[in-house]
């Protein structure tokens, strides 16, 4: 399905949340150390967490509102706070003002609203993509976010510190940009149009109403599963910034990747370590079209078993064989992990989601990531303990335990279609 034969809604998107996603990663990446230095890393940390907290339940929310009230109206709403949130931190961080206070009170706002925007748009993919087609378009937008993470962090560390007023103006006005894409040439798709009407809620009847509509989502098996399953995982790929830069100080001092006579390149940790994470975001920007069309010629319990098998293999070689060259073996056995199940696990929610709580089950399946980003950092207290070798066996078990939960997952859910079948 070619990009020119989709649906104007989600042409419209590539083009505006590319725009926005480049301008966000020019800044993201800088921006604990920006706190952490103008406020203290204790303060910064435990501000950070909190603003992350809120912006999962308001992610909850923005689930219930878009099954409700529709796609487009989230999604415009959403970006409008995003561009709200950014406009006050760019405000905060103008030379006559200054506040690193106000420019988190600014960032805060902007990750609550981005965090509503997203159950609605992934929603928006299922409702005008045929369920053959949905995980290839996901994957166009993944690789588009990872093309994103590649060149805008190298953008904002040229500019970051001297012109971070400017920067945020720019992710601002992305925000404008796709609000106004957004608002002009996009279409309500929502299912049930009835559900999407201006009938006012209060504020009890709408807690009221999510509490019971996910109170029924969270008795579906199959999605408590598929949850648990990524949280499992999650802990061996959300270490490539944790875990992963101290397992490779502590193990390598100084890497030669290469001495033929008078030509020696070597590295030193950091460097190394510099050189696998530019090795990851290369290999999945270059190859997630491929590997994701690769991967739709398999049944799809066994791309997830295989992913987190092999992110199990990718973190206990590194534990196993801590030399250079094995840890760029690693990495492209961890990439090709992560590219794996890209697309394919939003389009396994969107299959098993009633067309009506679309937007609620995505965001519910945020979850795995969300309590993966808590239960992550334990890996450093475990090294702490234990040993960075010690704690590569523990993620890589953690890994092979996910995949056996995919596989029972796929035969409760096999089961539960045979019964839907026989009715």
């Amino acid at each position: 399905m070619s990009i020119r034969h989709w649906d104007t809604n989600l042409k419209v998107r590539l083009l505006g949340e590319a725009f926005v996603q480049i301008a966000f990663w020019m800044v993201f990446p800088f921006l604990a150390i920006y706190f952490a230095e103008t406020m203290g890393i204790t303060t910064a940390s435990a501000l950070l967490m909190l603003s992350q907290v809120i912006a999962v339940v308001c992610g909850l929310f923005g689930g219930f509102f878009a099954d409700h009230f529709g796609r487009r109206r989230m999604m415009l709403i959403a970006i409008g706070g995003e561009a709200m949130g950014y406009g006050i931190f760019a405000l905060a961080s103008h030379p006559a003002i200054d506040s690193a206070m106000f420019g988190f009170i600014g960032f805060t706002i902007a990750s609550l609203f981005s965090n509503i925007y997203q159950p609605a748009a992934q929603a928006m993919v299922a409702d005008v993509v045929e369920p053959k087609n949905r995980s290839y378009v996901f994957s166009i937008f993944y690789m588009m976010t990872n093309i994103a993470v590649v060149v805008g962090p190298i953008i904002g560390a040229i500019f970051f510190t001297n012109h971070r007023f400017w920067l945020l103006v720019i992710v601002t006005c992305g925000a404008i940009f796709l609000f106004l894409l957004l608002y002009f040439f996009s279409r309500e798709t929502i299912p049930d149009r009835e559900a999407a009407t201006s009938k006012s809620l209060s504020f009890k009847q709408v807690v009221k109403g999510q509490f019971a509509d996910y109170r029924v989502i969270f008795t579906d098996r199959v999605l408590l599963l598929f949850i648990l399953a990524g949280i499992l995982v999650s802990q061996t790929f959300m270490q490539l910034d944790l875990f992963i830069p101290i397992h490779i100080t502590e193990t390598v001092d100084e890497a030669t990747l290469l001495s033929l006579g008078n030509l020696i390149v070597s590295l030193s940790a950091t460097e190394l370590f510099g050189f696998v994470v530019a090795l990851n975001g290369g290999i999945v920007a270059l190859c997630t079209v491929l590997v994701t069309k690769w991967m739709m010629t398999y049944r799809e319990k066994y791309v997830f078993a295989g992913s987190s098998i092999l992110y199990g293999i990718s973190i206990l070689l590194m534990g196993l064989f801590p030399y250079p060259w094995m840890y760029i073996v690693s990495i492209i056995i961890f990439s090709l992990a992560e590219l794996m199940t890209v697309g394919i696990a939003q389009n396994f929610v969107s299959v098993i989601a009633p067309k009506h709580q679309r937007a609620m089950y995505f965001s519910a399946a945020q979850l795995r990531f969300s309590i993966g980003r808590v239960l992550a950092p334990l890996s450093i207290t475990l090294t702490g303990l234990i040993g960075s070798r010690e704690t590569t066996y523990i993620l890589a078990v953690v890994a092979f335990l996910s995949a056996g939960i995919y596989l029972l997952m796929y035969r409760l859910y096999a089961k539960n279609e045979m019964k839907e079948v026989s009715i």
